[in-house]
This record gives C-alpha cells, structure tokens and sequence, in this order.
C-alpha cells in the first residue's frame, strides 16, 4: 500500500487524494502493526526485536535499507540517462553502464580480501560511504551531451563507493548477535536490502515522473498534446524510443526536459548517500572471531529458547518483589 501510494502520488492521483494519502496512512499503520506483533504477540517472530538491542545492529541494517536505496537508483536510473539524454539505444546503455558495473564488482572482491586478511570492516565502510556520497553528488553534474570523461569516471567514482558497502555491515550485524540469531539477523539484513530496491524503483519513479509533469506545458508547446502526453508523467520513461524519431529540434526540448527531471532525481538519492553515511557512524567496531560457536535452530530450539526466557523473566520479577518485601 505504501508503494501504491508514492506511485500513484501526482502522476495517476493528486497527492491530496483519498487514494494516496489512504493507502500512504495505512501503509505506514500495518507496517507498525506488523511490529507491534512481532514485539509483543508472536510466538515465533519471523524478526525478532532483541536482534535491535544494540546501536550497532540497527545502523547495520539501516545502512543495508539506504545503501539498496542509492545503489539501485544508479543501476535503473542510469540505463534511462544513457537512453534519453544522450540517444544511446537499449544495448548500448548496458555496455555505457559497464565502468560502474566492473567497479563495484572489482571493490566488493577486493573489499571482501582485505577483510579476510585484516578482520577491519569499518576502514572500507567508511571509505565507501564517503565516496557513494561524492559519485552520486557527481551524478548531479552528468551532462545534457555527450562528455565521455565525465560519464566514466563519474561511474567509477559511484562503483568505488557502492562496493565495499555490500560486506562491511553484513559482518558487524553478524558480529554482535547471539550465534542462534545470526541466521534471523542475516534475513532481516537482506530483507532490509530487497524492500529498498522495492522502495528506490517506486521513490525514484515517483520523482521523475512528477518532474517531468512539471515539464508538461514545454513539452505541449513544443510537440503537441498528444505526443506531449506520451513523454510525460508517468508516461515518459516508457516512451523514451519516440525521441529518436522527432526532429532534431524537438528532440533536444524532450531531452532538456529528461535531463532536468533526472537531475533531481540525482539530488535527492544523494542526500539519501548523506544519511547511510550518519547511519554507518553509529556502527561500532568488533573483533572478528575464528572460534566456531555451534547454535541449535529450528521450531524446537525457539520453544526451548522461549521457555528459558520466560524462566529468567519470572526469577528476575520474583526477586524483585522478595526485595521488596525486605523492605517493607
């Protein structure tokens, strides 16, 4: 529903709508509902609370939510740059995506090797996340031509930073939870991760799309109505193929405007690379272990955990009343 939302919003509904804000607000409700369940009423949560008893663990999988956020709005948005603003044809936006794919290969591999050898996975987090922060701000800077110098290395600068940021919170989270809890803790990591690249597609779309409504009346006067509605809203991205066939002069009105509209898009992911990078600041270092630790999992070991805890529970409150009736 909160997707439905932000997707609807200003393109198929006015986001003073019944529509949007109803399935934004109760969106936002069942996802604290589902919470609350977790929390208090589910006897087998499929993500269980303690896993974010400590700062650390929360920064990690907020790190894991932007990073996916800012990541996949480079590989989605990119393809549709290359495509509308430079006249690049489907295949060719994959071999022009090539210096950010190979990048951030390369760092992830050689992220994963230093830590193996050093057990330090704050050095290359950091240094990720400083430099997903400054590709993505060059993003910004991309061009309305082509400018090949600033295409690549832009890219590079982005893969640089979005690599080592794969590994690195991954371990920390796994490091300071229970060895029963590393298997829930690594699927709510990556959980965290799938609905983030759910949420940049929608958040991305809903920004382009919005902005190139704004661009509506440009893009009438220039083409028409009828041929305006093809290339705006949430039109536009699907009809990026009609470019090539108008005249040079209307192409480069339609392209401006797809330039414009992704400029901002770029704007705001960035900023979305400011907050990983308060996000990771919260996570504290651990030494890696190499002593193997054996954890029972399972419906069976969640009981026998479940009861344990009950147990510690009612000792914990019975010698808290003995206390207090010492004391009166």
């Amino acid at each position: 529903m909160l997707l439905l939302g932000l997707q609807f919003g200003g393109v198929a509904h006015p986001w003073s709508s019944a529509t949007v804000i109803c399935l934004i607000v109760f969106g936002i409700l069942i996802i604290g509902l589902f919470g609350i369940n977790e929390w208090k009423y589910a006897k087998y949560p499929i993500m269980p609370l303690r896993i974010f008893s400590e700062r650390t663990n929360v920064a990690a999988v907020s790190v894991s939510f932007f990073h996916g956020l800012v990541f996949l709005s480079g590989a989605y948005y990119l393809p549709l740059y290359f495509q509308s603003v430079l006249g690049a044809t489907p295949l060719l936006s994959g071999v022009y995506l090539l210096p950010f794919a190979l990048t951030f290969s390369c760092c992830l591999l050689v992220t994963g090797i230093f830590i193996k050898k050093t057990g330090k996975y704050l050095p290359p987090l950091y240094f990720g996340l400083v430099l997903m922060i400054l590709g993505w701000g060059l993003f910004i800077d991309l061009p309305n031509s082509k400018s090949w110098a600033k295409v690549v290395l832009y890219q590079i600068v982005a893969g640089l930073g979005a690599g080592p940021i794969f590994n690195a919170p991954l371990l920390a989270l796994q490091t300071m939870v229970e060895p029963r809890d590393i298997a829930t803790a690594t699927s709510t990591f990556f959980f965290a991760r799938v609905l983030s690249n759910a949420v940049s597609v929608v958040v991305g779309g809903a920004i382009f799309q919005n902005e190139m409504q704004k661009r509506s009346s440009t893009l009438i006067a220039a083409l028409g109505p009828d041929l305006a509605s093809e290339l705006s809203g949430g039109s536009a991205s699907a009809n990026v193929r009609l470019i090539s066939q108008l005249p040079a002069a209307q192409q480069q009105i339609v392209r401006t405007a797809f330039w414009q509209s992704l400029r901002i898009l770029w704007i705001v992911f960035t900023s979305f690379a400011g907050v990983t990078l308060f996000a990771g600041l919260f996570i504290v270092h651990k030494k890696l272990s190499t002593q193997y630790t054996a954890a029972k999992t399972g419906l069976k070991a969640e009981e026998e955990n479940r009861q344990q805890l009950l147990e510690k529970n009612k000792a914990g409150n019975t010698a808290d009343g003995l206390e207090k009736g010492e004391g009166i």
